[in-house]
């Protein structure tokens, strides 16, 4: 595995901010919380549904020492960021309050800055706050074959990825896998070679965790002075018509008072948006 660093709080305003760099790959990760109002709607054909897990991934042409034009998201970093999303949705917590953004961007590439992402991405959601199932790290693995002998590499270069066999991207935590990918020229890839590569991921995966672990292991206790408060009390269904008012006059004067944002859903929960704690706890109170 190429030399790792790793670093959080390296940028003062986001919510959560990390470094992560393998070799000649760096990824600067930022992690911003908001809250129900700043979900993600999706409404396609089949499907009408909010997302509260966001992840962007940019590859700006400076990072392969290219001079181009600042083009419009491709499809590769829509699937690179996608790959991304799927190896670390998995470790939000489902009754997390805040929706939950990770941008990252890749400073220098010369293998797997997917997978560069997922441990930034990890890095940035501790220092945030975001209390995480379990931490995740991501490595590339490679193949060299001839037929009749292989070779399994670990974390690939951006040379072994275009002159091997395959590019086999692995995401997960100590415990199991959560995302992979795999990229092949060859026909197929045998039940040998499939089972060394998961085990050579596995040891990597563990060894970047272990840096990674020494960096930061556990969400930060508090979340950053800049992120919004959350408040959220339950209420009898009977009373939900007199919290809004007529016409929605008790709620919008509540609002306007204390600054903050009110949402309530029809079972009687009440979640209160705060610019800070206490904004949102005298609203709680009123």
């Amino acid at each position: 595995i190429h030399p790792i660093w790793c670093e959080v709080n390296s940028l003062p305003m986001p919510h959560g901010s990390a470094i992560f760099t393998r070799g000649e790959t760096q990824s600067l990760s930022t992690c911003t919380l908001g809250t129900k109002l700043d979900e993600k709607m999706v409404d396609d054909e089949l499907d009408k549904s909010y997302m509260r897990f966001l992840l962007h991934y940019n590859f700006p042409p400076f990072s392969t020492g290219e001079a181009k034009a600042q083009r419009g998201v491709g499809r590769r970093e829509i699937g690179h960021g996608h790959l991304a999303w799927r190896g670390l949705k998995g470790q939000i917590p489902a009754d997390y309050p805040y929706t939950v953004r990770v941008v990252s961007q890749i400073l220098e590439s010369n293998g797997s800055s997917s997978m560069a992402t997922v441990c930034g991405g990890t890095l940035s959601l501790l220092h945030a706050g975001v209390p995480m199932k379990k931490p995740v790290a991501g490595i590339a693995m490679g193949l060299i074959t001839d037929g009749s002998r292989f070779a399994v590499l670990s974390d690939i270069l951006g040379e072994e990825d275009h002159l091997g066999d395959m590019d086999f991207k692995v995401a997960g935590t100590a415990e199991g896998i959560t995302g992979f990918q795999m990229d092949i020229k060859i026909a197929g890839v045998s039940a040998e070679i499939m089972k060394k590569a998961l085990e050579q991921a596995k040891k990597g995966r563990l060894h970047i965790l272990g840096i990674m672990n020494q960096t930061i292991s556990k969400p930060s206790s508090q979340v950053s002075k800049y992120a919004p408060r959350i408040e959220t009390l339950k209420i009898p269904v009977d009373k939900i018509g007199a919290l809004i008012g007529p016409g929605g006059k008790i709620i919008k004067a509540l609002s306007e008072q204390y600054h903050v944002t009110i949402n309530t859903e029809n079972d009687g929960t009440v979640t209160i948006y705060g610019r800070d704690s206490s904004s949102a706890l005298g609203a709680k109170a009123a």
